[in-house]
């Protein structure tokens, strides 16, 4: 497994990025997790005295009013077939039918089995490369893959259906003892799994289980509310991981009131989700993670809390509700006319609530849901596919009309401009934002000033996505950084340092120079300082509407340093193709031209697609895979006082571009 020079590398980037009272934190969680080896303390829970199991108030009743959506039982039909052979379907990968206790510590690309034996903390999971990704092997042990089968068995019956979701709730607890092996070692995790287990349970009722499996059950959710209280993520750990942790003690408070510590955890987890969701949304509603994904899972958490607070007689107050729509409806903002929400930074595929093999219109579904929490019809996204979650939050019957005009998120660093050009739908986002949370940025790319650009309700220049974490290596960097981005990279370098797969070591500074908010002639410019310490450059951006279907990007470097090696980017969806000649660019969907780019300056345009070395031209369409794109880019020599001008011709419907 990992090497100890590279966990001791780990440790030296992490510490780096430490406070001084954040090294204390680390020392005392250490001496912490030695004290708790191998001490399982008595956490029994109730057992035989007529106590009910945890339930989501209003999960089951909801349900039954989706009985009628053949699309979506068909959908967890497959779900549970795959379930009963052992055919797991995760992160777009199948695992080897397996129905032995093995299943829960397999990583099915590899092939290894994590240790189940070792003390959860001594599983060197960052570094262990030759075992797999951790995400894999925690995916199928959040189980998740129950909810969809445990709601079909709620709406038919089917005895065969509740013996499988009780059987693998009964072999992951023997399989797994308390703070034993891997699946022990992430509190997000524990979380995501008492959630998996409140739904089951809320679904199937407590007469599918024996008193013998009731017992273990209330012993296993004690001692997941006593790990996550025993080792919260705080200081530079304490993003999305810290949300959702306090959310698992909040619901493990509120619906298991009968453990004995479960005031406590109610009482911390309602006061840390309602400090968090003011200082991880900011108040223009833009994740501080810098990611709409991230921000939608988090979102998530706060949005199911707040509905069993509610649905509980104790409600969240006034502004958490307010600081949750106001997300809502930045992330509203972003969607396209498909429902297509922009990737920008990570998106590990995170989901609180799971309904279907691969959600492709996760952050619109979470929209859904939070316009019926707050009873805002505007924020209802133009389509929405039934799911699970909707038996909580029903799905509006129409969507909201379309959103038309320009948003600026100054504090998230956001602005999105949503209009027709020559009679086609367009949605740019441009990216002058902060690379991160928190003093690691852990999920934030380096991808200061890109580009996004949807057209006909379709993604068209695109952020290259995430493919890998933990063992994901050079490519993990690759993807994060600055040449995977619509944006300027000089001699190959990044904007920000990286430093490990969750880290940096240099952050590069946005600073906004101008914003024209007239839809017929917007324009943002702004400049970033994460080329001065190597180069002694500032990279200067202005995105400016010219016309009708004519967009200017104006890249600049500024300083008194020499000439430099840059390229500027762009990278296209995989279904589209790009074309060069001399001057130009031409970008196409099959044989139909949708945009045009034409430079103007002393760089050299080309057309680059999956290459290994250096990488340029790929796409990570989902996590774990990644496929060659066609990348346009212009390259060539820089110097202060030189200019690079790409202007964007959007076509019209059918017809040629004019050379502009």
């Amino acid at each position: 497994m990992g090497s100890k020079v590279e966990r001791l590398m780990w440790y030296r980037r992490r510490l780096a990025s430490m406070s001084g009272p954040e090294v204390l934190h680390r020392v005392i969680e250490q001496i912490k997790r030695a004290q708790s080896r191998g001490r399982v303390p008595d956490l029994a829970g109730p057992a035989g005295d007529g106590t009910r199991l945890p339930a989501l108030p209003g999960l089951k009743e909801g349900l039954r009013a989706m009985a009628e959506d053949r699309a979506l039982l068909d959908c967890w039909r497959v779900f549970a077939d795959r379930a009963r052979e052992g055919r797991y379907h995760f992160l777009g990968l199948d695992w080897p039918a397996v129905t032995d206790p093995k299943r829960w510590h397999l990583d099915p690309v590899s092939g290894c089995h994590w240790p189940d034996d070792i003390y959860c903390f001594r599983v060197p999971f960052r570094s262990a490369h030759d075992m797999g990704d951790v995400k894999y092997v925690w995916e199928l042990n959040r189980l998740q893959h129950l909810q969809p089968v445990a709601a079909l068995a709620a709406l038919t019956g089917e005895a065969e259906l509740i013996k499988l979701c009780v059987q693998e709730i009964e072999s992951w607890i023997d399989a797994n003892p308390p703070y034993q092996g891997v699946n022990w070692a992430s509190g997000i995790e524990l979380t995501l799994r008492v959630v998996s287990l409140i739904v089951v349970v809320s679904l199937l009722g407590d007469e599918a289980f024996s008193q013998a499996q009731r017992r273990k059950l209330w012993s296993t959710l004690a001692h997941h509310g006593y790990w996550l209280m025993r080792f919260p993520s705080r200081f530079s750990s304490a993003n999305n991981h810290l949300v959702a942790e306090a959310a698992g003690l909040y619901l493990l408070g509120g619906l298991a009131s009968s453990l004995p510590q479960a005031d406590r955890w109610l009482d911390y987890g309602r006061r840390t989700l309602m400090e968090e969701i003011h200082r991880q949304i900011h108040e223009d509603g833009v994740g501080a993670e810098q990611s709409p994904t991230y921000t939608a899972f988090s979102l998530e958490f706060w949005l199911l809390c707040g509905e069993v607070g509610r649905r509980k007689g104790h409600p969240f107050p006034e502004p958490f509700w307010q600081r949750l729509s106001g997300a809502g409806e930045t992330l509203r903002w972003m969607l396209d006319g498909a429902a297509n929400a922009p990737r920008i930074g990570d998106d590990d595929e995170g989901r609180v609530l799971v309904s279907e093999l691969h959600e492709t219109d996760y952050v619109a579904s979470v929209i859904s849901c939070i316009a019926r929490a707050v009873d805002q019809p505007r924020l209802i996204p133009p389509r929405t596919r039934s799911h699970l979650r909707h038996a909580l939050f029903p799905a509006p019957a129409k969507p909201a009309a379309e959103i038309a005009g320009l948003r600026h998120m100054s504090t998230g660093g956001y602005t999105v401009i949503r209009q027709t050009e020559k009679g086609r739908p367009c949605l740019w986002v441009i990216d002058h934002g902060p690379l991160g949370y928190l003093s690691i940025a852990a999920h934030g790319h380096a991808d200061a000033l890109s580009v996004l650009l949807h057209l006909d309700d379709q993604p068209v220049l695109v952020d290259a996505g995430t493919y890998l974490y933990h063992s994901g290596g050079a490519w993990r960097d690759h993807f994060r950084g600055t040449a995977a981005h619509n944006t300027l990279s000089i001699a190959g370098s990044d904007s920000s340092r990286i430093a490990g797969a969750f880290n940096w070591s240099r952050k590069a500074s946005v600073s906004l120079v101008e914003m024209v908010e007239d839809p017929a002639c917007w324009a943002v410019e702004a400049e970033h300082d994460g080329f001065v310490e190597e180069f002694g450059l500032r990279h200067r951006r202005r995105i400016e509407r010219l016309g009708d279907g004519l967009i200017a990007i104006t890249d600049r470097l500024i300083g008194s340093s020499g000439g430099q090696d840059v390229e500027i980017g762009f990278l296209l969806h995989p279904d589209l193709g790009a074309d060069t000649q001399e001057n130009i660019v031409v970008i196409r969907r099959s044989d139909r031209k949708l945009v045009q780019l034409s430079h103007e300056g002393g760089l050299t345009p080309e057309v680059q697609r999956g290459l290994d070395d250096p990488p340029r031209g790929w796409y990570s369409e989902a996590f774990g895979r990644k496929v060659p794109a066609d990348r346009i880019v212009f390259t060539g020599r820089m110097s202060p006082g030189d200019t690079s001008r790409v202007i964007l011709e959007i076509l019209p419907e059918g017809q040629a571009g004019s050379g502009a």
